[in-house]
């Protein structure tokens, strides 16, 4: 969740840069302090459907990866990646959405972020 926070908070930003329409059509002071609390808003109304979606099918895989298989922890969580991703790409392109690339390169940096707290829970 933080990680996906840190990220939409920046997308802003970035959008704001590369002058993507709806993203920050205000003054910058505007666009990063309203940002902060625009974003927490986003997750609870508008992304909230969708992040227990994607925790819920994230959980699942995670049983069914590291319970069932004896892959390597980076091979499962970059299989999970995969499988993943490809609706919020569609979505981006279908709705012109860009922040959906934006958080899927998010969520694969937090995915190797995983991979280390994994090892540790396996290990002990």
């Amino acid at each position: 969740m933080v990680g996906f926070y840190i990220t939409t908070y920046l997308s802003i930003a970035l959008f704001k840069i590369l002058g993507v329409s709806h993203y920050g059509s205000g003054s910058w002071v505007q666009t990063l302090l309203l940002s902060l609390v625009s974003v927490l808003f986003l997750f609870l109304t508008y992304g909230l459907l969708i992040m227990v979606g994607f925790f819920g099918v994230l959980i699942l895989l995670d049983l069914i990866g590291f319970g069932f298989t004896k892959f390597q922890v980076k091979t499962v969580l970059l299989a999970e990646w995969i499988l993943i991703i490809p609706i919020f790409i569609v979505w981006a392109f279908k709705h012109e959405y860009w922040l959906w690339i934006t958080l899927s390169i998010s969520f694969l940096v937090t995915q190797y972020i995983r991979e280390s707290k994994i090892k540790r829970i396996i290990v002990a």
